[in-house]
């Protein structure tokens, strides 16, 4: 899920562990084990994009690392307060430095999703994230910058065991969504994916980091900081493991139901939560010689999939790169054979993740959420590069979102 998530669960694992020992340091640690295995996307500064793509969510996302990685993780936590690190100048200056740019970061992302909606910059989000932000740089800097910070009172094996949880839940998470975690590395490029819970769900995430946040405000004697953070742990398991996985069971049958209803003969199909929901599906099912997509959301008039659009699949037009090219492999592996193909602009072919689905409902031109292009570098090498980034229609993509939005709280009671 996104890195937000994967602090506030990693924060709530340390707290389990270490809370009532070391008290906000374990959180702070715990997020910091919640954000270690997310640091391979860094592997796009140094590598191509089949490599970096096909190594995030790779070895750094796998059993063996969570169960590597603590040891020495440990060790280097460890030397950190038992030389002093903690309360030097220049370390302060960096980590407040860090942690005010994830401050940004977050609360531009949040601005971000009513743009998005088409409704602008809002003030009603703007003023709390301002207020919140300074809040924020004003305890950084009376509580942290100003004063001199105590050793803290932990063992190795306590270390161990606070960066194993905080590390082995990210992966496990991580399998919730679509894109697929290599929870098996090196051993095996299997990619799970269970597909039940959206990148980016406010609803799990928002409620467990306000109890996790209140949580922080009580003293680690306290009984109340632990009730308040396994409060929050048993709000977003219970929303994974029983809500999300309860919409996925009904969605499967409604799209199966549909599709039989449409007289569509299918192989195999895949269904996932769209952006920012668990309301709204999205349901891409293969034929022969086509996708069929569509999406159900639970507050529709229609207890159907309506309308089922046709992708034709394209793949002839692949006839041109050797199937067994390093670029041919890697698209196969990673969409799981999901995928059609559309011309893109001479020699270049755009290929298209069909797993993702579609901005919109229906199929309306160049509206695929996520394409590569698949093209001869100058090496001769036929290669890809993402192209969801650079998208031509943006405005149109905006206005999706927007109606995608207005879907989830309203429903859909006629196709368009």
């Amino acid at each position: 899920m996104d890195s937000l998530t994967q602090i506030v669960l990693g924060a709530a694992c340390g707290e389990v562990v270490a809370g009532k020992k070391i008290g906000n340091r374990a959180m702070l640690w715990g997020a910091v084990g919640g954000t270690i295995p997310d640091l391979d996307v860094f592997a796009s500064l140094f590598t191509d994009q089949i490599t970096s793509t096909s190594f995030h969510r790779g070895f750094m996302h796998s059993f063996l690392f969570a169960a590597l990685a603590p040891w020495v993780l440990a060790k280097l936590t460890q030397w950190f307060y038992g030389n002093q690190v903690h309360n030097r100048k220049g370390y302060k200056a960096v980590a407040m430095s860090i942690w005010l740019l994830f401050y940004l970061g977050a609360a531009a992302g949040i601005n971000f999703i009513p743009v998005m909606m088409g409704e602008g910059l809002s003030w009603y989000v703007l003023a709390p994230t301002l207020i919140l932000g300074s809040l924020f740089a004003t305890k950084l800097w009376r509580d942290y910058w100003k004063s001199d910070l105590n050793m803290v009172d932990a063992s190795y094996f306590t270390w161990i065991s606070l960066f194993f949880w905080s590390i082995f839940t990210h992966p496990i998470l991580d399998c919730f969504t679509s894109w697929g975690t290599q929870i098996f590395q090196p051993f095996d490029d299997l990619r799970v994916q269970w597909c039940t819970v959206s990148v980016v769900d406010p609803v799990a995430t928002l409620p467990f980091l306000v109890m996790l946040v209140v949580a922080s405000l009580i003293h680690r004697t306290k009984p109340a900081r632990t009730w308040w953070n396994m409060a929050g742990l048993v709000w977003f398991c219970g929303y994974l493991l029983l809500y999300t996985i309860w919409h996925k069971k009904q969605v499967n049958d409604l799209f199966e139901a549909s599709l039989k209803s449409q007289n569509i003969s299918y192989q195999r199909y895949y269904t996932n939560p769209t952006i920012f929901n668990n309301i709204v599906w999205s349901g891409v099912a293969e034929g022969d010689t086509a996708f069929y997509f569509g999406q159900y959301g639970f507050h529709d008039c229609k207890r159907a999939f309506s309308p089922i659009s046709v992708i034709p699949k394209n793949h002839d037009l692949l006839k041109q790169v050797p199937s067994d090219s390093r670029a041919a492999k890697f698209l196969r592996w990673f969409s799981d054979g999901y995928f059609n193909v559309t011309p893109y602009r001479g020699d270049t072919l755009q290929v298209n993740d069909l797993r993702f689905g579609l901005m919109g409902d229906t199929f309306q031109g160049n509206n695929y959420v996520f394409p590569f292009l698949l093209f001869k570098n100058e090496k001769g090498e036929w290669d890809v590069l993402q192209n969801n980034r650079n998208r031509e229609n943006m405005e149109a993509n905006k206005q999706s979102i927007g109606q995608l939005m207005s879907r989830v709280i309203h429903g859909k009671c006629q196709d368009q």
